[in-house]
């Protein structure tokens, strides 16, 4: 886990990799997946609580993603996009 932790602070620090990876069709289309039905202030919340430490709703986000059709196959390809970098 410690790797994968020192991995994903390599990827944060790398500006180039991220918008290469944010402006990639798959970060496109989770964008849209999180976004559907939702308003800025909505998601806003999602991510202060969970920085206060209630994952709850980010949970319920996630597994949205999961169910949705392609969610889990677009969530697996972006995981092996950010590997590559």
């Amino acid at each position: 886990m410690k790797a994968n932790n020192g991995k994903l602070q390599q990827l944060l620090s790398d500006k180039k990799t991220l918008e290469q990876v944010a402006k990639s069709p798959d970060a496109q289309a989770l964008a849209g997946i999180i976004t559907q039905g939702r308003d800025q202030a909505s998601l806003k919340k999602i991510a202060e609580d969970a920085a206060k430490g209630d994952t709850s709703q980010l949970n319920q986000l996630i597994q949205n993603i999961v169910r949705s059709p392609g969610g889990a196959e677009l969530l697996k390809r972006l995981s092996g996009t950010i590997e590559k970098k």
